[in-house]
This record gives structure tokens, sequence and C-alpha cells, in this order.
């Protein structure tokens, strides 16, 4: 593997971080047509970090929304999982990172 980066996120952007969480959203979703608006949905709070990775700083209420609007889109046979984490942590990556989604073309 490559040398591993650390990622100081306040130094890309200024951010005010004052009540706001860092927060983690992985998922599973088996249908294409579900995963898509799921996508859509994590988008408009955050960024794409892995292929069913999303980091996201949101106050409290953005998060407290976040959390009603999940269970909208997914059923039972998927999977996701939301983390709150401090937004003072560290955050050590390897490689070369999400920067531009995949498009999935199905014929």
């Amino acid at each position: 593997m490559e040398k591993n980066i650390l990622e100081d996120y306040f130094l890309e952007k200024e951010i005010d971080v004052s009540g706001k969480k860092l927060v983690l959203v992985i998922y599973d979703i088996v249908d294409n047509k579900r995963r898509n608006k799921f996508v859509k949905l994590m988008e408009s709070y955050g960024v794409r970090v892995q292929k069913s990775a999303f980091e996201m700083i949101i106050t409290q209420k953005q998060y407290n929304s976040l959390i009603l609007r999940i269970p909208r889109h997914i059923t039972e046979e998927d999977n996701i999982r939301v983390y709150r984490l401090k937004v003072s942590g560290e955050i050590v990556t390897w490689g070369s990172g999400m920067t531009e989604p995949e498009e999935v073309i199905i014929l």
C-alpha cells in the first residue's frame, strides 16, 4: 500500500464545528433503485468516502432529520449503520479513496 495520509477535514475548508457531530453512515442495500435513492439522500447530507460509506458534519437537528428519513428508503433486507463521532477526532486513511462515484450501467 501507499504511505498513509492523515486527513484533517478542517484544513481543506473552513467549517464551524460548534454543536456539530461527525457522522459516518455505512450501508448495504440490495436493490439498485433503493440504493440509488439512498445515495441521493446521503449526498444531501455529506460526502461519499467509499462505495458504501458517507461522512458528514451535521447539527443535531440535521442528524434527527437524517435518522427519520433513512427508514423510508430501505427494507428489512437492507443493512444501515450510523455512527456519531466526535468532530475533534482523527481520521487516518490508506489508498486512493473515493473521488467520483462509480456509474452503474445495467443492460
